[in-house]
């Protein structure tokens, strides 16, 4: 049985205490099992957090505030009165389990020019930022992250945007300037446990990085303040990325995605850490009637026709794939851009064959020729107009606000259409398959395209306890040439 509960008022007892005391300039939210407490504090005129898991700290006071038309909403601020509420939830996901659980305990508190929602988790935290207003406005970061002296972290830079491969280090080599693609995952000194920093609920804004300040800190920074990174350059140029380095403006309100910070005292806490979907909007209705149970929601495998040959980009190749898929009982046969080259008839032929064996099809999309919505429109309508089930959208490479609301645009876009989707040349996930369970996959990772990767076997082990943490994960696994390296058929099968 669901069960819900929210409680708008302030009665959850280790808030009281504190928000009710506005005049001593801190509040406290801790979570449901009290291991977790999230301290806010305006004692010096600006705004700070710190967090600590068992009464050891996991982030050392740090800023928490955000830019309004240059100006920072967290200084010369005093904490107001706080609403609290809290929940003990349960809805279906697809993952590490099958059932999700929201169990936190929450406040707003008001300050003089916006509301800071807050929320403790019984394995994180979580906060953003909701600023009323009208008209055109420009919003930025101002918070960071400060973990403790003693720390090792996991993380990898932008040159490849989210395609890159982890460095572990300890928290004290990190160098100023140095930039890290969440979710950036450390281990706590003296067997403190573990955390890992990432976001959620990105919508109409844009994505978030991290740059560390040489001091153990990362500071939270916008698409528009990340620099170029290969893939986005090698496709669309240097002056569109000089474009897209100019920060964007919101109409009206100002809600941040959630900054959040996963806690436990080992992996396993992380890797079934649910934070993510918990922050993110459930499915519309209107789309999805049974949420993630829809009956055109399917996930499945798919054969892949782009590695290490495989013949002809012909309609008989194609359809021999999908033969050999429906052999193996897989569910899709996933075709690359070469399908636009072909007769619409060969593609009907394609589908209609595959069907026959039980078999899916999906095609392939280049991201550039989505940004119009009209062309958009028509696309998803073509593809199911023939009988595709699905689309990979590809060489998206930025997380720009503009870039970032193509992902949802998208994924309405093929929802009117009943069409699943996965998306390549990703950004990390921030819950968008909460509420748009057509999503399917994403890749944000260095997987088995990537034919220059000396040896697998530990990136293949890290990824798990770093880019996992934010969502699902396209690897493009199970390959038996060359490529796997030193792995194993069993390593590539599992």
């Amino acid at each position: 049985m669901r069960r819900r509960e929210f409680i708008a008022t302030a009665l959850v007892a280790p808030l009281l205490a504190r928000l009710g005391q506005a005049r001593t300039g801190s509040a406290r939210v801790s979570s449901p099992n009290g291991a977790i407490d999230l301290q806010l504090s305006a004692d010096s005129a600006r705004l700070t957090y710190s967090v600590t898991f068992r009464g050891r700290p996991v982030i050392e006071s740090s800023p928490l505030g955000i830019l309004v038309d240059g100006a920072n909403l967290g200084e010369e601020v005093t904490l107001g009165k706080g609403e609290s509420y809290h929940s003990n939830d349960r809805f279906a996901s697809r993952g590490v389990h099958a059932e999700a659980v929201a169990r936190f305990r929450g406040a707003r508190v008001v300050l003089p020019q916006g509301i800071l929602d807050v929320r403790a988790f019984d394995d994180g935290i979580a906060f953003r930022w909701v600023v009323p207003g009208t008209g055109s406005r420009v919003p930025d970061e101002a918070t960071a992250f400060i973990p403790p002296a003693g720390s090792t972290v996991w993380y990898h830079d932008l040159n490849g945007h989210y395609e890159g491969t982890h460095t572990r280090k300890d928290i004290a080599e990190v160098k100023a300037g140095e930039w890290a693609a969440p979710p950036l995952t450390f281990k706590l000194p003296d067997g403190g446990g573990y955390a890992s920093i990432t976001e959620a609920a990105v919508i109409d804004y844009a994505g978030m990085a991290l740059q560390a300040d040489g001091q153990r800190g990362f500071r939270a920074r916008l698409g528009h303040a990340q620099p170029p990174n290969h893939p986005f350059t090698l496709r669309y140029g240097d002056a569109e990325a000089v474009r897209l380095a100019q920060p964007a403006a919101i109409e009206g309100r100002i809600t941040s995605p959630w900054r959040l910070v996963m806690i436990g005292a080992d992996l396993n806490t992380l890797v079934n850490c649910d934070i993510v979907a918990d922050l993110s909007p459930p499915p519309d209705r209107r789309f999805f009637p049974h949420g993630l149970h829809t009956d055109w929601i399917k996930p499945g495998r798919a054969v892949w026709k782009y590695l290490d040959g495989g013949g002809e980009n012909s309609l008989a190749t194609m359809k021999e794939f999908s033969r050999l898929a429906g052999q193996l009982g897989f569910e899709y046969n996933l075709v690359e851009g070469f399908w636009r080259q072909w007769p619409e008839s060969d593609l009907r032929d394609l589908v209609q064959y595959s069907r026959q064996q039980g078999v899916g099809i999906w095609l392939w999309q280049h991201s550039k020729e989505l940004h119009d919505p009209a062309a958009r429109a028509a696309f998803f309508a073509h593809v199911q107009d023939v009988g595709a089930v699905g689309v990979k959208l590809d060489f998206f490479d930025h997380e720009a606000k503009e870039v970032m609301d193509l992902y949802r645009a998208c994924l309405h876009g093929a929802a009117d259409h009943r069409l699943l989707v996965d998306f390549h040349g990703a950004n990390k996930p921030t819950g968008e398959s909460r509420t748009w369970p057509n999503e399917l996959n994403r890749e944000a990772v260095s997987g088995m395209e990537r034919r220059s990767m000396p040896t697998w076997a530990q990136h293949d082990t890290t990824i798990p306890f770093t880019r996992m943490l934010a969502g699902h994960l396209d690897f493009t696994p199970m390959l038996f040439g060359e490529r796997r390296r030193e792995t194993s058929w069993p390593h590539q099968i599992a």
